[in-house]
């Protein structure tokens, strides 16, 4: 295998734009501003005739060819003060900028770690010390402050430099702080951190590249206002007068009265000049930067007419939607095309349910999000036809098929737990939707109630925010803002992905009620091929961007044997765990558990109901009393609705959060004892799947490097060493070793295969204890066996321990031991696997059997 690339790209890190964009030409021109500003004040000695202090001609000499610029009440060459003057104004603006910065973003870093990290481990008191030290020097008037500090510190370039930097720090480190807040709460520094990262790692790994494209406009920002506070203090006789900058030169001018005469023009409007194409070249380098822009591919000369690749609908004259030889082609970064959909046929019937299934990466949401015209920015839609009700989408104009999008589609897109809005309630998103499909006012807020009811939601959630909620609860809000407008035409990309059995049949019932009431159509995309086999009337399959199979019923015999390969509770165990060595039993007194949980309780502070303009805290309980063990090698399931509390289970085993009572003892080690560099030492050990691959992998590190961390925290073995087991890791998950899927990043990857990144990221070193959140939640039927065999081949081989966390109660019972159900926070049945199925004591585990 060949080592991951690690080549510096100045446009990635720092967020450049592409010069081929209108910012990016901007930014062009800032930069050519700026490069002659550089090669005019490094190269002074060698342009400049003359020295800034020699006295060569006649005071106050009017510009000549000798003197372009004329000279000053000394004799002094004016033009040679210029040049040199260009050495000074630039080290002061680039020192100060450099200091600024550096210590904005340092003490950005200290107050974001120390804010962000767990509220029972630190106070927060150093970032309010912080931020109240940023309130009182932004207070302070800027100007005034300056000329205070100048004179009590003395005229000099240095004092210059620190009295500049100690006012331009602040509004720096409160923009860096908010950013790194917003990071630190990101899935994938939490992975870091349930790895064992220290503060230091995370922060060089995760958070800085990240900063990097709002580190450099500050850089810029604080560049250009030192130039400016640096010439005005120099222009006050604030700065030291034997000292050439263009300051000074101003300084000089305004002393005698050039303000006044016509030596104006060749003494002070060349510095001015020379100030104020600086400070534009800075501006316009600045608003350059940004670090959202990715290269983009213009689908305005999209034909659809001939150029389409006309193909014969398979049912009549058409259906209700009809996609007709449609190809959807996408531009990778290196400009090479990437065909996701070939030449695809489908019709939809009006009122009918088709499914659609096939392997993660086999252009599923590509077609589904082409009928919306949603497709990714890269994408194009070089052929085909798209026909809704008989009116050809591709040929609307933006604004046409925005009020289709309104009125008429609804989606629910496949990373459904991050679609919504993080600053909106989630009665403000339904809302929006019902404004959008011009529900009268007096309506909207009881049809926003009556969906939240629908979806199994309550009516108070109206008033929540997304972090609110659990993953599958904001599953279902958006389901609820995709429903509430009553659409023609369904398009539901994993509509019950992550949820629980129960969840995942009232949600399809709900659908197919509506679908009843109103004569709603649906393309349901899928990779579960129960819940299609259950609820579509047809069934099509895609393979590698070509649809290869339509039938009904799940006919097509590859359906239909991959639908018996699934587990069922019916059939015996397949992942059992081999005996243990007689020796060795389970549970020896004198060998401590692997993990033991006692009277663990977890309550969260949520925003409770106003009283006279007050907000009442109340707090809600997660977790309530919760007790159990797990045995070396023991693989344990935890099943439960969405909401249950098994994430949260998952953060407080890994240390990522404490519990309001009760211990978690690791080995006999008790986890809330444990000193930070032992508990970081101990999570080691303990590895963790995330529930979610969209958020849980850094986008910025390709797939090498994200495999790689575990051991890079480690710091175990060269890189010899790493690559080995890189690849071994990946090609137990299945995934692809060659250098080219290494350098590969994550907003390449299916959702299926970045799952299975995750998992290879977890297995890599070994662990004693894998705690899997919904594992396979996001993986297609077709290789979630494959995960599956190696997730039990794991526990033969290596010992390795298991909490099975998921809704899939026959996937559970499968893999496990035993099985444990919670329900709203507590555990209300725990059993061995096979006994819990057969004979389920509790309501709620009967329920969860009977949905299956």
């Amino acid at each position: 295998m060949a080592k991951t690339s690690t080549a510096f790209d100045l446009k990635r890190f720092a967020g450049l734009a592409p010069f081929s964009s209108l910012t990016g030409k901007v930014q062009l021109v800032g930069l050519g501003l700026l490069l002659v500003v550089v090669v005019c004040a490094l190269f002074a000695p060698l342009l400049a005739p003359y020295g800034p202090r020699a006295e060569v001609c006649a005071a106050f000499a009017s510009p000549s060819h000798h003197h372009w610029l004329g000279c000053d009440d000394f004799g002094q060459d004016l033009y040679s003060q210029l040049l040199y003057g260009a050495q000074v104004s630039l080290f002061v603006g680039l020192v100060v900028a450099l200091l600024a910065t550096g210590l904005a973003t340092t003490l950005a870093l200290i107050a974001g770690l120390d804010a962000g990290g767990r509220a029972q481990d630190r106070s927060g008191w150093l970032d309010r010390l912080l931020m109240r030290l940023v309130d009182v020097a932004l207070a302070l008037p800027l100007l005034p402050l300056v000329i205070v500090l100048g004179v009590y510190f003395g005229a000099s370039i240095w004092t210059q430099i620190v009295v500049i930097t100690l006012v331009m720090w602040a509004q720096p480190l409160r923009e860096l702080r908010s950013q790194i807040l917003s990071i630190r709460a990101a899935t994938f520094v939490e992975a870091s951190r349930a790895m064992g990262a220290s503060g230091w790692f995370v922060s060089m790994r995760h958070i800085l590249p990240a900063l990097a494209p709002l580190i450099v406009p500050q850089f810029v920002r604080v560049a250009h206002n030192a130039i400016l506070i640096e010439a005005s203090l120099n222009f006050l006789g604030l700065g030291d007068p034997l000292t050439t900058s263009w300051g000074t030169i101003l300084f000089h001018a305004n002393g005698r009265a050039a303000f006044l005469t016509g030596a104006w023009v060749h003494w002070i409007l060349p510095p001015g000049l020379a100030i104020a194409v600086t400070i534009m070249a800075l501006a316009f380098i600045g608003y350059g930067f940004d670090g959202t822009l990715m290269r983009r591919m213009s689908v305005k000369g999209r034909k659809t007419g001939g150029a389409a690749i006309r193909s014969k609908p398979p049912q009549g004259e058409g259906g209700f939607l009809q996609i007709d030889g449609l190809q959807v082609v996408y531009q990778r970064m290196d400009g090479s095309p990437l065909v996701a959909v070939k030449d695809a046929t489908l019709s939809v019937q009006h009122g009918e349910v088709v499914g659609l299934v096939g392997e993660s990466g086999s252009g599923k949401s590509s077609l589904a999000l082409a009928v919306l015209r949603l497709s990714d920015p890269a994408a194009g839609l070089t052929a085909g036809a798209i026909r809704l009700d008989g009116t050809d989408l591709l040929s609307l104009s933006d604004e046409d098929i925005r009020i289709l999008r309104r009125t008429r589609i609804g989606l629910i897109p496949q990373n459904a737990m991050n679609a919504l809005n993080p600053v909106l309630t989630i009665g403000e998103q339904v809302m929006e939707r019902l404004v959008g499909a011009g529900v009268p006012p007096a309506r909207r807020l009881a049809i926003a109630k009556d969906w939240m009811t629908k979806v199994g939601l309550t009516p108070k959630h109206l008033s929540c925010y997304p972090h609110h909620l659990s993953g599958g609860m904001r599953q279902r809000a958006v389901i609820a803002v995709a429903l509430c407008c009553r659409p023609d035409l369904l398009i539901a990309d994993e509509p019950t992905s992550g949820l629980d059995v129960l969840v995942q049949q009232s949600l399809m019932d709900l659908l197919l009620h509506l679908r009843k009431e109103m004569g709603l159509t649906m393309l349901l995309v899928s990779h579960n091929l129960p819940l299609i086999a259950r609820h579509c009337d047809r069934v099509a399959r895609m393979e590698h961007g070509v649809l290869t199979e339509v039938g009904s019923d799940a006919g097509p015999c590859p359906l239909r044997a991959l639908l018996e390969t699934l587990p069922t509770l019916k059939e015996p165990r397949r992942w059992a765990a081999p005996a243990l060595p007689i020796g060795n039993p389970v549970g020896e007194v004198d060998e401590p558990p692997l993990l033991e949980c006692l009277h663990l309780t977890k309550q969260f502070p949520v925003a409770g109901a106003s009283v006279y303009g007050l907000r009442r805290k109340e707090r809600v309980t997660v977790l309530d009393d919760l007790s159990f063990t797990l045995q070396a090698g023991e693989s344990v399931g935890l099943v439960g609705g969405s909401g249950a509390g098994k994430t949260t289970l998952a953060r407080l085993l890994l240390g990522l959060c404490r519990p309001d009572a009760g211990s978690i003892l690791i080995k006999g080690m008790d986890w809330n004892s444990l000193s930070r560099a032992d508990a970081r030492r101990m999570r080691q050990k303990v590895q963790m799947v995330f529930q979610d691959p969209y958020q849980s992998l850094n986008n910025r590190m390709q797939v090498g490097d994200l495999v790689a961390e575990p051991m890079r925290i480690v710091k175990g073995g060269g890189w010899a060493d790493r690559q080995l087991q890189i690849c071994e890791a990946l090609d137990r998950v299945r995934l692809p070793t060659d250098r080219a899927f290494l350098n590969r990043l994550p907003v390449s990857l299916s959702g299926g295969q970045r799952q299975r990144v995750a998992l290879a990221r977890a297995i890599v070193t070994c662990p004693s204890l894998i705690i899997a959140d919904e594992p396979t939640s996001m993986i297609d039927q077709a290789i979630r066996m494959e995960v599956m065999d190696v997730l039990a081949s794991l526990r033969v081989e290596l010992g390795t321990a298991f909490l099975f966390i998921s809704h899939d109660i026959a996937l559970a019972r499968h893999f496990c031991d035993r099985l444990m159900v919670l329900n709203r926070g507590r555990l209300v049945e725990e059993a061995p696997s096979d006994a819990l199925i057969a004979d389920p004591q509790h309501a709620y585990t009967k329920a969860l059997i009977a949905a299956v």
